[in-house]
């Protein structure tokens, strides 16, 4: 069969146009995607930085065209600041004898009350003890006397000393709020006439943290009975050497402790290898050897999935969103438990674990459902754990705000310069922050701890607060932080 050769050549001819016109269309299409691409990218990279910022610039955008009025919403009931229960002294502000502008006469005389209330000048109070010194006259040995109120027995160079509120304060200041030494040092001489160096209050809060020692391992023991404690960790420094700060938390107590290793053998060390509540925390890795029972934070999840619906993949989007939607009802749930009957709430409950059982039976082939689903697998036993223990929250939210005063502390001072002082922070923030959420006052705890001549272990928890925290829609303590 004689083939047409002219024809046959003219077909070719237009059979490779076409596919050229197609090529170029296509690569014309890739290059709108990956333009397209690298603007998600950077959206995405965006939003994660601002995620995770915690130090200024704290804004989130350029600033709108018609911003919200500052102060309440329209409607909302006004506030005022409380009249004053006491009054310490009262001062009248007379009417001139005329209109000071036309000289008329003045009628219709009312008096208003106006209350300001001020800080008082400062006076420091300084207490002379006379410490009676004898000798034993059977064996030879030096007797000193010591006061209730003092906190030192020391004499001679060193008899001129600051009192518990000082250091308690300059604790409080320096462990509790950020606040350097140095300024702590201005702080003192402008509101309260004391000169100080911000060396002397280093030395006194190591000594303040040697005192509260055996009361912060009696914090790591409240700890260990508990029946839920969150965990949170972050970067730090000792001496310029990468460490970590951990916390571990409830409604009742606070540990800080800070680490050379992001291991899980530091949460085993704090909370012991038999602790046998619920270790609520993220999905980090370091928590996976522990064999507690344990809550992933649902938080974190979320926010992964709310990540992953940005993807240009349809099944990543697809899945992200069937995750976020079981997630939310399980939250749902849980605070709907008191409306529901024991029954009809064990049932919802079910439900809820089969239908997370069918979405993780289920395959994926885009890699970022992949390791969504591949996660989500690895941590199923944790995942639900809040729906059966009703003291177990569904995120890890008290440990991140207990942590983030630390953060701050952490970006002002960059951590600390030796173990001692590393020690000492852990000790002083621990009493600090536990002092707040049992609603104590610190100075009157230092006070307490530098009293002791020995350092003794102080209870801080108290049985009755603990046990009305354990009870359902309680709101713990907020943090004070900066």
């Amino acid at each position: 069969m004689d083939i047409d050769l002219a024809s046959e050549n003219e077909r070719l001819r237009a059979e490779n146009a076409a596919l050229r016109q197609r090529v170029a269309e296509l690569e014309e299409r890739v290059a709108q995607l990956e333009a397209e691409l690298e603007r998600l990218k950077s959206q995405l990279e965006e939003a994660e930085r601002a995620g995770k910022r915690q130090a200024a610039p704290f804004s989130k955008g350029p600033p709108k065209a018609n911003p919200r009025r500052p102060g309440r919403k329209a409607g909302h009931a006004p506030a005022h600041r409380p009249r004053p229960e006491r009054v310490d002294r009262t001062l009248e502000a007379e009417l001139p004898p005329a209109c000071p502008d036309w000289g008329g006469k003045l009628t219709h005389h009312r008096v208003e009350e106006q209350f300001v209330i001020d800080i008082p000048p400062v006076e420091p109070i300084v207490t002379q003890f006379n410490v009676h010194i004898a000798d034993c006259a059977d064996c030879g040995k030096r007797v000193q006397g010591r006061h209730p109120e003092q906190i030192s027995d020391a004499l001679g160079a060193a008899a001129v000393q600051f009192g518990a509120r000082v250091l308690g304060l300059a604790a409080e200041l320096k462990h509790g709020m950020g606040v350097p030494y140095r300024k702590v040092e201005r702080i003192f001489s402008v509101g309260y006439g004391l000169k100080v160096s911000p060396g002397g209050l280093a030395r006194g809060g190591q000594r303040l943290a040697r005192q509260g020692a055996p009361t912060y391992e009696r914090l790591i023991q409240v700890l260990r009975e508990s029946t839920v404690v969150n965990a949170d960790e972050t970067s730090w420094k000792i001496g310029g050497d990468k460490a970590w700060l951990w916390v571990f938390t409830n409604l009742e107590v606070s540990v800080y402790t800070i680490d050379p290793t992001r291991a899980h053998e530091v949460v085993e060390r704090v909370l012991g290898e038999e602790f046998d509540g619920v270790l609520g925390c993220d999905c980090f890795p370091a928590y996976d050897p522990l064999a507690y029972r344990q809550q992933k934070c649902l938080g974190h999840l979320l926010k992964r999935c709310s990540k992953s619906a940005l993807m240009e993949s349809e099944e990543a989007v697809a899945f992200s969103q069937k995750v976020a939607h079981l997630l939310r009802r399980a939250i749902q749930l849980k605070e709907r438990k008191s409306e529901m009957s024991p029954h009809g709430y064990r049932v919802a409950r079910g439900k809820l674990e089969a239908a997370l059982n069918r979405l993780l039976a289920q395959e994926a082939t885009d890699p970022e459902a992949a390791k969504l689903l591949k996660l989500l697998t690895k941590q199923r036993p944790h995942l639900l754990t809040f729906l059966y223990v009703d003291e177990v929250d569904a995120t890890n939210n008290i440990a991140e705000r207990t942590i983030r005063p630390a953060v701050i502390v952490r970006k002002i001072s960059a951590g600390n310069r030796s173990d001692k002082g590393a020690d000492t922070h852990a000790i002083l923030a621990s009493i600090i922050q536990t002092c707040r959420q049992q609603e104590r006052d610190f100075l009157d705890v230092a006070t307490e701890l530098l009293g002791n001549p020995t350092p003794q272990a102080l209870t801080l928890v108290v049985a009755n607060r603990q046990d009305e925290s354990m009870q359902p829609g309680h709101s713990p303590a907020q943090p004070l932080g900066p």
